[in-house]
């Protein structure tokens, strides 16, 4: 059979799907690219289905959107239902949203400022000053722990394999966010010197620099399996995330040309981060095939300096 109806084979039929679908990945063109063809194929197949997103909407709907906030209460916003975003709408009330909305609640629900608006709706902005500032917290942490799993992944030299694992839920309270991440074997022994955490500081610095938005795009999980096809702990965690929702739909994130799978919500603009640092690495477990490493890093928002 042809390696697509493999694939989509795999993808449909449950636990033995999820069996098969890792069997077609150890014999996948996609296992013999390098990084930088491994970024193209995963940009090009989240391209394509943003557009076909797109193509279900040719026409124009139009929605109301009620803003519920302590200023300017009760404004509605004529908006594109799918086009225009929590964004769209902070742009006609003032600056000020602009900057300093991290999110937005969406009749009640916590909404990416950049994912956009399916429905007439009330809408509120939250920001890190609010009197109960724990979702734009956690939206903080995570956005932050997505920009190292980007550095990290790309740090080593093209000959060692990175493979990303995930981004654990740590609570803010902790002090500290993370990327957990599996190594080339021939790295079992490398252990991070003060210049290696200031290397990887320092790219993520760059980043910073470069303001980057940060895309939403929901999509179904036979589509993240095959934008993940190539790492076996992203299939793992889409496989799980699909698992709690009835749609099997899963979240991905985008930044310049870097994609995650996440667990939710994320902030707008990277240069929010005010102080960033990539602090320590830590051994998590050492199995036959894979040792676990939990990179760790500090980070405060301009919001809060």
């Amino acid at each position: 059979r042809g390696s697509a109806t493999a694939a989509m084979e795999a993808m449909t039929l449950g636990v033995r799907g999820l069996r098969l679908w890792r069997e077609f990945i150890a014999t996948s063109p996609a296992s013999q690219l390098s990084p930088t063809e491994l970024t193209e194929m995963k940009n090009e197949l989240f391209n394509k289905e943003k557009s076909r997103q797109l193509s279900l909407t040719p026409r124009t709907e139009k929605i109301e959107v009620k803003h519920v906030g302590k200023t300017d209460p009760g404004t509605v916003f004529v908006m594109n239902k799918n086009v225009s975003t929590p964004y769209s709408c902070a742009m006609h009330l003032s600056d000020w949203y602009c900057k300093k909305s991290i999110l937005a609640l969406v009749d009640g629900q916590p909404w990416d400022m950049y994912k956009p608006l399916t429905k007439s709706c009330e809408i509120k902005f939250l920001t890190f000053k609010d009197r109960d500032p724990r979702e734009v917290n956690k939206a903080y942490w995570r956005s932050c722990a997505m920009l190292m799993g980007c550095v990290v992944e790309r740090a080593f030299k093209d000959e060692y394999a990175v493979s990303l694992v995930s981004a654990p839920e740590v609570p803010v309270i902790a002090g500290a966010f993370c990327y957990d991440v599996v190594l080339d074997k021939r790295l079992d022994e490398w252990k991070p010197t003060k210049e290696n955490l200031h290397s990887f500081t320092k790219d993520a610095h760059t980043l910073v620099y470069k303001d980057l938005l940060f895309e939403t795009l929901e999509v179904e999980a036979k589509v993240a399996l095959e934008i993940f096809q190539h790492n076996k702990y992203k299939i793992d965690f889409i496989e799980e995330k699909a698992s709690q929702n009835p749609e099997r739909v899963v979240t991905l994130h985008r930044f310049g040309d870097f994609i995650d799978v996440t667990r939710a919500l994320l902030f707008q603009e990277q240069s929010i981060c005010s102080q960033y640092e990539v602090s320590a690495v830590h051994n998590l477990q050492a199995t036959q095939s894979s040792l676990v490493r939990r990179f760790q890093g500090l980070s405060l928002p301009t919001h809060l300096r």
